[in-house]
């Protein structure tokens, strides 16, 4: 609904006169005309295309150089493992073309093989696996998409930002989109320089919970920002479930 629409503040006012409870969530539409000129665009993954994945299901990480915090940082050293026995998870692989994980893109096979056909430079492939019932893995026919490229910080000019958890120790995570007004993330053109086709972000959105032990680990991690190009691949392909934001660019402060 727009902003603006008139019906609007009608439609809270019958919410509380009937005491119902609702989330709001604000964002700016964008054509494909501005998607297409966008130095880059985040691929933010919807709760539609969500699947449970990542540490605590035998996915392998480096912890050397994380956060002790936080976790932030840490290097993922294996093929990306699912939970296999997930009946809200698994379901989504065979309804959707790619899904998401904490922020990690998955592909199926053939959206893999037309990507890797296009030549995208940042872009490897990792494979992907299904944790079962008695621990065994069992791969199946997707592939995680992997970013060799990170961006600088983005520009404090970034608007639609929850900072009040980020951590205090290394302060990359635990940011988060705010109700309040849009995501718009803004970025200087010196941090574009040596930008690849597929990169991530150095911030971490989303939730985190870390003691030091994998096992227990949820680690929202930083979100794939991707080039008109590689856009242009997922909406030709019938890829649905991303909100896709681009960036901004901005002058030096």
């Amino acid at each position: 609904m727009d902003v603006d629409d008139p019906c609007l503040p009608l439609l809270q006012k019958l919410l509380l006169a009937y005491k119902v409870e609702w989330f709001e969530d604000r964002w700016d539409e964008y054509t494909d005309d501005e998607f297409e000129a966008a130095p880059l665009i985040v691929a933010g993954v919807t709760w539609e295309i969500f699947v449970l994945g990542g540490p605590r299901f035998g996915t392998d990480y480096d912890i050397s150089t994380a956060c002790p915090a936080c976790g932030a940082g840490i290097r993922q050293t294996s093929a990306y493992v699912l939970d296999g026995t997930s009946q809200d998870s698994m379901p989504k692989l065979g309804q959707f073309r790619a899904v998401g994980s904490y922020s990690e893109i998955l592909v199926d096979e053939r959206l893999a093989e037309t990507l890797e056909n296009a030549k995208l430079s940042g872009l490897s492939f990792r494979s992907v696996y299904a944790r079962q019932k008695d621990v065994r893995q069992i791969k199946l026919p997707w592939r995680q998409m992997w970013a060799s490229h990170t961006l600088p910080p983005m520009s404090p000019r970034s608007t639609g930002i929850e900072r009040k958890r980020v951590c205090k120790s290394c302060g990359r995570s635990k940011f988060n989109q705010s109700t309040e007004e849009p995501l718009r993330l803004a970025y200087h053109a010196r941090d574009l320089v040596g930008a690849q086709d597929v990169n991530r972000m150095w911030e971490h959105f989303g939730f985190f919970r870390w003691t030091g032990d994998l096992k227990t680990a949820v680690i929202g991690q930083p979100y794939f920002l991707i080039t008109p190009k590689v856009w242009r691949i997922f909406k030709e392909a019938g890829v649905t479930g991303f909100k896709w934001l681009p960036i901004r660019v901005v002058e030096e402060e």
